[in-house]
């Protein structure tokens, strides 16, 4: 790679400080990538705070898990409905396929 390639590989590179729960991280993203980074940091800070004011005097430590945990659960939620998509297909193309036959039959 030469040093234009390099200079734009960077250029498309942007350096940002996220807060999670207490914790500042810096971290490079892709440009394009900036906003999620900064929704996905707000929806986990947004979570511990829920936990923070559902149950009080817990360790930040004990927050961090359960998030965690929720978010787990949630990804794989979303990870079978996804994965019901080609069975919709394969049901859908069935039902049209009965119903052609149908209406042949009552032809």
């Amino acid at each position: 790679m030469d040093n234009s390639q390099t200079h734009m590989a960077d250029s498309n590179k942007l350096v940002i400080q996220l807060r999670i729960g207490s914790q500042m991280h810096t971290i490079s993203v892709q440009r394009s990538q900036e906003e999620i980074y900064r929704k996905a940091a707000k929806l986990i800070n947004d979570k511990l705070g829920r936990y923070a004011q559902t149950y009080p005097n817990q360790t930040i430590e004990k927050y961090m898990s359960i998030s965690i945990l929720d978010f787990a659960v949630q990804a794989l939620q979303l990870e079978q409905v996804q994965n019901t998509a080609p069975f919709v297909a394969s049901m859908e193309a069935l039902t049209s396929e009965i119903e052609d036959t149908l209406k042949k039959e009552d032809d």
